[in-house]
């Protein structure tokens, strides 16, 4: 299982949203067919047929994340991950993976600060069994478990915490950056991955009111995906899922925009050879105005060796070995990010002297980007570089199925593709440029340097 600040398929949408390419040759028309109705008890369920293979996919998505923890409990979303596999009374523990690989299939689970998905795929012959498997722990897991489990459990996840971060090089940035830039009471002052001390403390009591809490019906979206008929599938869905009790939708207070007051700054240590010059703002949320132009932008800075920040650093300064930046969007605010790894200095004074000169011409070259937003060159670079990867992605049920319940928990629907690549063939010079002048404020930022560990004298 995997848990990340920032999983991978939070960024397939930001990959498969830049793939609208220059008028005529990329249709914003383009569908993803799919039925999808609301069992009585609140579950939205979406059904995507595809013949072409006998295989079938299963993707679950619980809207709850590190945003929903509560205080004291950080880390709880993505311990649940976890504990989801741990077993119930009809499935006890270590055969949730045993019964699904024996027979064939796959499984895993993701964990971001929005929302926790489960899915699984394999041959069509397996949909009932998935959609027992799903429907069975969503109903029994709090009934099953036992501070064994959840001993075991913490541990794995706090062995994450180091193996991920604390022990990994720049790791320990992802666990700085969410108390540096969101205040206090903001959902997102948390990393995804939590605290040791939340995650010790934590007890049995505390883990089954969490459940209560976010794992019900009305609180997730399940879309199936592949070969089979949907009378058979909505049977299947209604044997299953349909008996389990409903509950009220829960409502949440959407807290006030995040913001940067001056320029933040911290300097790091870290068992690294290069040191590196990460900057940090706030941007818009995902698929809100201006999330695309903050893709597009962060194309056009770092999207490979022609893009503006690596020539300028790598090639003609030579101060930096690589660079790379992007829009790491979530729903209640997102941050764009840029980061440089300088080419190592013989000491520490040195290296801070290298990362000072890549800052002032980090900064020279956003003020050029601010002033005349990216060229319209720069904008059909980065939709048409993304074109054959949307497609690719597409022909991956795992991909369609999450990429359905993605569009519904982010605008109510899942048949929102035109939507999302409508977002792209709007940007202009003049957007970018608008956009930059926004959010690339140089007096409203976090700027973190990391250096390498200075090594100790042989005696």
């Amino acid at each position: 299982m995997s848990g990340h600040l920032k999983t991978n398929r939070l960024a397939i949408a930001a990959l498969a949203a830049l793939a609208v390419a220059l008028p005529g040759s990329f249709a914003a028309s383009q569908e993803i067919a799919f039925e999808h109705y609301t069992l009585p008890n609140g579950l939205t369920v979406i059904l995507h047929e595809d013949h072409r293979l006998p295989r079938v996919a299963i993707n679950l998505w619980y809207y709850v994340g590190s945003k929903d923890e509560p205080k004291g409990r950080s880390g709880f979303a993505h311990l649940f991950e976890h504990l989801m596999f741990m077993g119930t009374k009809k499935v006890p523990t270590g055969q949730f993976d045993t019964i699904m690989e024996g027979a064939g299939g796959s499984n895993n689970a993701t964990t971001s600060s929005d929302r926790t998905n489960y899915f699984e795929s394999g041959p069509r012959e397996l949909l009932e069994l998935f959609l027992f498997l799903e429907a069975d722990r969503m109903t029994g897991l709090s009934r099953a478990m036992t501070l064994e489990k959840l001993n075991t459990q913490r541990g794995v996840v706090r062995n994450e915490r180091r193996q991920s971060y604390e022990n990994r090089p720049y790791g320990q940035l992802w666990l700085e950056i969410p108390a540096l830039i969101f205040p206090r009471e903001h959902p997102y002052h948390h990393p995804v991955i939590g605290s040791h001390a939340d995650l010790e403390s934590a007890a049995v009591s505390d883990v089954v009111g969490f459940f209560n809490r976010f794992y019900f019906p009305a609180n997730a979206s399940l879309a199936i995906a592949g070969d089979f008929e949907p009378e058979e599938a909505k049977a299947l869905v209604a044997k299953y899922f349909g008996s389990i009790p409903g509950k009220p939708a829960i409502s949440r207070k959407k807290p006030a925009p995040p913001r940067i007051e001056g320029i933040l700054r911290k300097t790091l240590t870290d068992a690294v050879e290069l040191p590196l010059a990460c900057f940090v703002w706030h941007s818009p949320p995902f698929y809100v105005e201006g999330d695309a132009d903050m893709d597009i932008l962060a194309n056009a800075l770092a999207g490979g060796k022609s893009s503006r920040l690596y020539r300028h650093l790598v090639y003609d300064r030579k101060l930096a070995q690589n660079v790379s930046a992007w829009q790491s969007s979530s729903l209640l605010g997102s941050e764009f990010i840029i980061q440089v790894f300088a080419l190592p200095g013989a000491g520490s004074k040195e290296n801070l002297a290298r990362l000072g000169a890549i800052e002032k011409e980090v900064d020279a070259v956003i003020a050029e980007l601010r002033e005349k937003g990216a060229t319209a060159r720069e904008i059909a670079r980065a939709r048409n570089s993304m074109e054959s990867s949307f497609w690719a992605d597409l022909e991956s049920l795992e991909e369609k199925a999450d990429l359905l319940n993605r569009y519904l928990f982010h605008f109510g629907r899942p048949g929102a593709i035109d939507r999302d690549l409508a977002r792209y063939s709007k940007i202009t010079p003049a957007t970018t440029s608008a956009w930059a002048k926004r959010v690339l404020d140089p007096q409203a930022r976090l700027i973190l340097h990391v250096l390498p560990r200075e090594k100790e004298a042989k005696q």
